[in-house]
């Protein structure tokens, strides 16, 4: 089995806005520490093969963030990347971490590029796969706040009306999960989705995130704001990209040009999960980065 050799992690709990927030932890005390960031409704154990990779030589965090995981799910309804921003601040500072090396994907990726924006001191090097979609969109294009707000306030009640889906097993769950993603190869998807779903006293089984997450706030910075951000980075960046995925390749938008010191990396024959579909090609990336 694909990840039978993965030592089980340890887990810890920390706060963060009332909330207790989950993470693992692999590697010793003492080792350079080196931060995972998921991305939008994944989980801590999405990382099992990188930190399977590295826990010989570093001490690896991989956070489950608010209303994904086992973390707990926010006490309203809405997740703002200033949330999740937080969520990885508290945890930084709950373990009194001085400087580290993040890897991130992509909500995630976005989350730590804007940490290392506000952070610069912090972050000794970055991997940000698939983290630069705030910048995608258009900065021309007049914001309709009305529109805006009001097709997140139908989306909160729609997301409120809808039943959480259910699976009657988690063969069932694993099937929806590889329908899902079916670049993965079928020990990968089983691997995830096992560490994806929670069963119930019902014995059926549901996804762990939040459904809110979907219903993202409507309040965003302008893309100048963004910029601004990250022209404060101060560590090497790498920018790794799918050369089949949906996102848009970062080279070729010129923002890899925002950054002191960004390395845009394409991969081929992935798609947006570059980690799970060219791990070794990734790991490759990673290794370079974190060698400095």
């Amino acid at each position: 089995h694909l990840m039978s050799k993965m030592i089980e992690p340890r887990s810890g709990t920390y706060r963060s806005q009332r909330l207790s927030l989950h993470f693992v932890e692999w590697g010793e005390e003492g080792a350079e520490p080196v931060i995972l960031v998921h991305g939008f409704r994944d989980h801590c154990r999405a990382w099992d093969r990188v930190a399977r990779e590295l826990a010989g030589h570093y001490h690896l965090y991989a956070l489950d963030l608010r209303g994904h995981g086992d973390s707990d799910w926010s006490n309203g309804g809405t997740y703002s990347l200033d949330d999740f921003l937080y969520d990885l601040h508290r945890f930084v500072e709950s373990r009194d971490l001085r400087r580290f090396a993040v890897i991130a994907h992509s909500m995630g990726a976005a989350v730590s590029l804007n940490y290392a924006g506000l952070f610069p001191e912090r972050v000794r090097t970055l991997v940000a796969v698939e983290g630069t979609w705030q910048l995608e969109r258009p900065a021309a294009v007049p914001q309709d706040v009305r529109k805006r707000l009001l097709g997140w306030l139908d989306q909160l009640d729609l997301l409120d009306a809808r039943s959480e889906r259910r699976f009657a097993s988690l063969d069932e769950a694993v099937a929806r999960f590889r329908l899902m993603h079916q670049r993965f190869s079928p020990d990968l998807a089983w691997h995830l989705a096992e560490h994806a779903v929670r069963r119930h006293a019902d014995g059926s089984f549901g996804w762990k995130y939040d459904p809110c997450v979907r219903a993202r706030a409507p309040g965003r910075y302008d893309n100048e704001a963004v910029m601004e951000l990250w022209r404060r980075i101060a560590c090497p960046v790498a920018l790794v990209h799918g050369d089949h995925s949906h996102m848009g390749d970062t080279a070729a938008l010129g923002l890899d040009h925002l950054f002191r010191a960004a390395q845009a990396v394409t991969i081929d024959g992935a798609g947006h999960w570059v980690h799970h579909e060219r791990p070794a090609e990734f790991m490759a990336v990673v290794r370079q980065a974190l060698a400095g």
